[in-house]
């Protein structure tokens, strides 16, 4: 790997370090004082978070290798940094796939056991021979397709790596829409719609009923959420994967779309067409 460039350390913040020493929230603070089960787990959490950094931190030193650690959003590092090391679970690494096109990611988790690290290629006890073998051009990265989200024929960044949802912006109204697909459409009111990549298909659409899908797979995955459905009258749009023509008119005063969970949202007006497609920049990750 060409090293003339620094590595980007993308790390997580603990809960610890957001409400009790960025924020000082003095509720949060007053839990931990308490001496419960609840602020001995965020403790623990916080240590080996911030043991697992540095022991990242301790490998790059040692090896010569310059880096630049950063705790927060950094923009698009495509020019700027050979490759993304994340430090946390999933989020941090959803973090790392949102500002890159090109660059290729890989993701340690910092609490294995307890956080999922789909993503993560490995842990506190086994990252050193994983970047090894990284740096030195033994391990190759795989291609994860991604998903742009258009609105209104205009693309929005950054690529879901995930999932996006479409729903009313109040969880308790309901959620009405054309959707379109395949040379047909229906109107429908319900939740509204999960789209998922392969990467997100065993995530919430997964929870919420849709199939696993093949990692590398180049095709995209809908589900309807919660359809209402009028007696008498059937649903033929409510679900399966598709490569283009997806589309949903927004029929909802007040609706939204999201990407990667809450990481990103975009206001959606009425009569605003969303159509989720696939991205021409997979992520190039190290798994």
């Amino acid at each position: 790997m060409d090293l003339e460039r620094p590595i980007l350390l993308l790390v997580k913040k603990s809960f610890y370090e957001l409400y009790g020493v960025d924020q000082k929230d003095p509720r949060f603070l007053a839990m931990m004082s308490a001496s419960t089960g609840a602020a001995q787990q965020l403790m623990d959490a916080h240590n080996e978070n911030i043991a697992a950094i540095e022991a990242v931190e301790e490998y790059l030193t040692r090896e010569g290798i310059s880096y630049h650690k950063s705790e927060g959003t950094q923009g698009k590092v495509d020019d700027r940094f050979s490759l993304v090391v994340s430090v946390g679970g999933d989020g941090t690494l959803l973090a790392a796939a949102h500002q890159v096109l090109k660059t290729r990611v890989v993701g340690i988790n910092s609490r294995p056991g307890r956080s999922v690290g789909y993503f993560c290629a490995a842990d506190t006890a086994g990252f050193a021979p994983l970047l090894d073998e990284v740096l030195s051009g033994q391990r190759k990265p795989r291609k994860l397709n991604r998903m742009d989200l258009r609105i209104n024929g205009y693309r929005k960044s950054p690529p879901a790596l995930n999932d996006i949802l479409y729903a009313a912006t109040s969880p308790a109204a309901t959620t009405s829409y054309l959707l379109s697909s395949g040379g047909y459409e229906e109107l429908h009111r319900g939740s509204g719609v999960w789209v998922a990549t392969p990467a997100g298909s065993t995530a919430a659409i997964g929870a919420a009923g849709g199939k696993s899908m093949d990692l590398e797979a180049p095709i995209l995955q809908y589900l309807v959420r919660e359809p209402y459905v009028i007696p008498d009258q059937s649903i033929k749009l409510r679900g399966g994967t598709y490569e283009d023509g997806l589309a949903i008119t927004n029929l909802t005063p007040e609706a939204a779309v999201y990407v990667d969970g809450t990481r990103h949202s975009f206001a959606i007006h009425y009569g605003d067409v969303i159509e989720p497609r696939l991205s021409s920049h997979p992520l190039c990750i190290y798994l």
